[in-house]
């Protein structure tokens, strides 16, 4: 079962953004926790070489799935990091631009990657459907656990390129209204305008760093059930090659 939290959930994260508090209480009511595994998962890794011709072709595309997942896991836990200590909020205009230009080249590379293990996926799974049994079962397991661990990692870089995306546009929408503010200022000193009551204080610009820290505890949290994801893959990979 896919992990009930749903990309809708950062766009909700954006939207409330004026109060981080009221984010982090999405999200806590979004995702029951994630239960710990009994057993540590079982390490992902490429299956050995074959010599026979139809399990050849399996591994073939078997290991560029894994290669793609593990390849993924190492940039998630660096997109992670990147959003752990971003340290934007006293940044100037920019560095909040190319961190923002960043982690969208970050997220992208993440998206591609899995997209491409995805492809790997399906074709392991029309194998599966031309293979004899017990290979048959083991080879579809194995397949359906690594396409949910690409998936999920899919998921992440979408996340993550929305965030990006739609704080950069409101850090731009921002600048350009403190140059609207400051035109107008000019303007009003040149041919001062009648005097009117001020309207309410603007509150303070959210905290971009705790908005960040939330989404890289979230994916830290969507990071656990790729994991597990990739520990059923491992456990059925023999399985996948046998009778070869």
């Amino acid at each position: 079962m896919r992990n009930p939290v749903t990309p809708h959930r950062l766009a909700a994260i954006v939207v409330v953004w004026g109060t981080v508090a009221s984010a982090i209480a999405l999200l806590g009511t979004a995702r029951p926790p994630i239960p710990a595994p009994s057993d540590p998962p079982t390490p992902l890794k490429e299956i050995g070489r074959v010599r026979a011709s139809v399990c050849s072709t399996i591994v073939v595309h078997a290991n560029a799935a894994i290669d793609d997942a593990l390849a993924n896991d190492s940039d998630l836990r660096g997109l992670i990091v990147a959003l752990t200590t971003a340290d934007m909020d006293d940044a100037t205009d920019l560095k909040k631009h190319n961190t923002y230009h960043d982690l969208e080249l970050a997220a992208a590379k993440v998206r591609e990657t899995a997209l491409d293990g995805e492809g790997e996926v399906r074709r392991l799974r029309a194998l599966a459907a031309d293979s004899p049994e017990p290979r048959k079962s083991d080879l579809k397991a194995f397949a359906d656990a690594l396409g949910e661990a690409l998936y999920r990692q899919r998921m992440m870089a979408i996340d993550a390129q929305r965030l990006a995306s739609v704080q950069h546009g409101r850090e731009e929408k921002a600048n350009d209204d403190a140059r609207f503010a400051n035109d107008a200022a000019h303007y009003s000193r040149i041919a001062p305008r009648p005097t009117q009551t001020e309207g309410p204080i603007a509150p303070p610009p959210p905290s971009i760093d705790k908005a960040f820290k939330l989404v890289a505890a979230d994916f830290a949290d969507r990071s656990k059930l790729v994991t597990v994801d990739e520990g059923v893959a491992a456990d059925h990979g023999l399985g996948a090659t046998t009778g070869c």
